[in-house]
């Protein structure tokens, strides 16, 4: 599908009493990597990082996460950041303000005099984005670089298989009235196309495997964007298979109501661009092909050109619209960070880091 940028990744948020500002670029002179200010309250600083949105739904869902982090963490000073410095860009170009990189903001942790720094991802999975934020910017970056900064590192949402059997059972308690019903449900999650994520892809498939367990049928199905072993051919084929074990014939595909939902942890710009997003300018209805190749093998990337909506109505599946409604006044698309459950799992996540300096780990290498 193609990766359409009106929605845009913002995301900066100075709490507890803490103020930030924009002024000119970093030491690195990137015009869109903007040092941030804060008033230091307390000794500890948390700093929760994820990708941002500028669609107004999910800055509730960041409002929801953050109020979870500042019950389970009182007398801390929480920031949040975001990690593509494209989207940055693009978000300064858009609105005018200026975000920054969580490695600008530890900088300016650093600086404020914080000894003990807490990092929380909100990613889901181990894959490239996360192993860049905890093993790069705040491992190699920030902690040998300040060796006598005690940090903790907060894991990603399914990091161990305990999380799989949590999200799974989140996940499946709260669709198991739509699939009682004969709903077939289906998770966009996002994927690395780098073979050597292939164990955090991996997470996608046994997180399938344990929802179909739980569910007794293959009715339940993950795709990725960038995933090429798991895409919406994945999901397309799950469907259509269950719908034939039902006895649907292909004029009879309207009879199987599908229900949409993002395994993101906000409902963004994949979720409602290529997962619900509509025909683009010069596509024609006519032209929606809901076989369509996911991958180009050639260049290594997706190449899909419709959305996952567009395709399952043209093949004749019926979309719940609870669930895939974008429009503003009734917005029904949940990201998994909409789940309180699973909010609970990436604070457990951060209860559990241990606070360890660069110089301490180095002592015990001795």
């Amino acid at each position: 599908m193609k990766h359409l940028f009106k929605a845009l990744f913002v995301g900066i948020f100075a709490l507890t009493a803490g103020i930030f500002a924009s002024c000119s670029s970093d030491d690195d002179n990137q015009d869109d990597r903007k040092a941030v200010y804060m008033e230091k309250k307390n000794d500890k600083a948390l700093l929760l990082c994820s990708f941002g949105s500028t669609y107004e739904q999910p800055q509730k869902t960041y409002d929801a996460i953050i109020a979870d982090f500042e019950k389970a963490f009182p007398g801390t000073d929480i920031y949040m950041s975001f990690t593509s410095r494209t989207i940055i860009s693009r978000v300064y170009a858009q609105i005018n303000k200026a975000y920054a990189q969580p490695d600008v903001w530890l900088k300016e942790i650093q600086k404020a005099g914080y000894k003990e720094v807490m990092v929380q991802s909100l990613h889901i999975i181990p894959g490239s984005e996360y192993v860049s934020l905890m093993d790069t910017e705040v491992y190699k970056n920030f902690m040998s670089k300040y060796p006598d900064i005690k940090v903790a590192r907060g894991a990603c949402l399914l990091k161990s298989e305990e999380d799989l059997d949590e999200v799974a059972k989140v996940l499946y308690n709260y669709y198991k009235k739509n699939l009682d019903n004969g709903e077939v449900v289906a998770f966009m999650g996002h994927g690395n196309p780098e073979e050597e994520y292939s164990h955090a892809n991996g997470r996608y498939k046994q997180l399938e495997a344990r929802l179909q367990k739980l569910s007794g049928k293959k009715n339940i199905f993950i795709g990725t964007v960038d995933w090429k072993e798991m895409m919406f051919g994945h999901v397309r084929d799950g469907i259509i298979a269950y719908a034939k074990e039902k006895g649907l014939a292909e004029t009879e595909y309207k009879k199987q109501v599908v229900t949409l939902a993002p395994l993101m942890s906000i409902a963004g710009d994949h979720a409602q661009n290529d997962m619900l997003g509509g025909l683009e300018q010069g596509q024609k209805e006519s032209d929606v092909d809901p076989f369509e190749a996911d991958f180009d093998e050639r260049k290594g990337e997706p190449c899909a050109e419709f959305t996952w909506i567009l395709k399952l109505e043209k093949l004749g599946f019926t979309i719940n619209p609870e669930g895939s409604t974008t429009d503003p006044e009734k917005f029904s698309v949940l990201g998994l960070g909409d789940h309180a459950a699973l909010r609970q799992i990436w604070v457990n996540h951060l209860k559990d880091a241990k606070f360890e300096s660069w110089n301490e780990k180095f002592n015990e290498k001795d």
